[in-house]
């Protein structure tokens, strides 16, 4: 009798496995999906949420992962497992992986948990190189600093020094600090972010380069490793040598003058002395981060009765919107049409535009506020308060507008 239970609890056993193997290897054919269509959505739903991609963890880890996926530009034609290994509750299920454009025969790893959740992945040999985009920028004496600037599509372009020499930047604090266009960079200067056997460059398309000094009307640093790629695709009329980002004009408010192209860095403690100097009528709303580590302020909107929060970014020459809202929106929207939204990456994407009929923060309302309408997931997944979208030119330019992080204040002035 206990020999017939010690059989049927060995088969038992294996079924079991079995059925995890089954579902393990599922995962593993999202991934050569994910891949081949350069999506991550359905793969994203089996992480782990220790989840391990190229040497980074967390949020860190699935971006590596995001970028690694869209931007191999590859297809998977074939697999074949090369070996399996059961310990301490985990899978690991190894393959041999044919990329069938220019990679060829590759070595991938997946490591499941109990819960058949991917805990690790590796489909190259890749390490990836972090940067802390919390370096401190050295900040001016000045209470109050003028910053001329031009306006193109939306865009504020500044100028600051770099290396010595004056260049133009895009001002956009969506971007977390200083962000170099590699266009402009030799390849003595240059360490790649990322190593991979056989790949000659970084799978993001992003590398190190140092900067021996910047100079933003006095807002400093010297000899301090950044980020870059190559944004000429970005103002291709002009020569932008990078980005300014939050980390840069992190300790000041920030006062948006469009009509007459002046950006006001303002130490937030004297700006209530400024708008009385100023004899300024405000109005204000209260902002909120979009997460303890975040660099994106936010203030709560509506759109008909759809409340909504929306962070704010300088460098969003149009409004932006999350896709799934579209449908709730539509009786509150015009002339809907189709268009090309482009950032940072070179990637397009073909989304859709219209016109938001109204949108109101606080009482203050906007009206005919031109809108593009795109997936924010990937935004989404590293915050912990949700943002339904993105704030910019659309709404600063129409007054006056102060940006008070430390303050946790956007002020309108009338």
């Amino acid at each position: 009798m206990k020999y017939f239970i010690l059989i049927v609890a060995c088969f038992i056993g294996n079924s079991i496995l079995a059925q995890d193997r089954n579902i393990c290897e599922g995962i593993v054919g999202i991934a050569v999906e994910a891949v081949n269509n350069r999506s991550t959505d359905e793969l994203r739903k089996h992480l782990a949420s220790d989840f391990t991609c190229a040497g980074q963890t967390g949020t860190v880890a699935i971006a590596v992962m995001e970028q690694l996926v869209a931007q191999l530009n590859e297809h998977i034609s074939d697999i074949n497992e090369i070996s399996e290994q059961q310990d301490n509750g985990t899978l690991t299920l190894v393959y041999n992986f044919n990329y069938s454009k220019k990679l060829g025969h590759k070595t991938a790893t997946f490591v499941f948990n109990a819960n058949n959740q991917l805990k690790q992945m590796d489909l190259l040999s890749v390490q990836v190189k972090k940067i802390d985009t919390k370096t401190d920028f050295k900040a001016s004496a000045q209470d109050f600093i003028s910053v001329p600037m031009e306006i193109h599509d939306g865009v504020i372009i500044v100028t600051a020094k770099l290396n010595g020499l004056e260049r133009k930047f895009i001002l956009d604090s969506g971007a977390p600090s200083l962000y170099l266009n590699s266009r402009y960079f030799t390849n003595d200067s240059i360490t790649s972010m990322s190593t991979a056997q056989s790949v000659n460059s970084s799978i993001s398309g992003q590398n190190i380069v140092r900067v021996k000094s910047f100079d933003f009307q006095g807002i400093q640093i010297h000899d301090t490793d950044f980020v870059m790629s190559d944004l000429s695709h970005l103002l291709e009329d002009e020569k932008i040598y990078g980005l300014i980002g939050y980390q840069v004009i992190k300790d000041y408010d920030w006062l948006f003058d469009y009509a007459n192209k002046t950006l006001t860095l303002i130490k937030p403690d004297k700006t209530t002395d400024y708008i009385s100097q100023m004899q300024y009528a405000t109005y204000e709303i209260p902002l909120q981060m979009a997460s303890k580590t975040s660099h994106i302020p936010c203030i709560k909107g509506k759109i008909g009765t759809e409340e909504i929060c929306l962070g704010m970014d300088s460098g969003a020459s149009t409004n932006l919107l999350d896709i799934a809202l579209f449908d709730k929106l539509k009786n509150n929207l015009t002339d809907i049409t189709t268009t090309d939204l482009k950032g940072a990456s070179k990637q397009k994407a073909n989304v859709q535009k219209a016109i938001v009929k109204s949108l109101a923060i606080g009482d203050k309302s906007f009206e005919n506020v031109a809108t593009v309408f795109n997936d924010m997931s990937h935004l989404n997944a590293r915050y912990e308060n949700k943002i339904d979208g993105l704030i910019g030119y659309e709404i600063f330019s129409k007054q006056k507008t102060i940006v008070s992080i430390t303050n946790k204040k956007l002020i309108f002035i009338e």
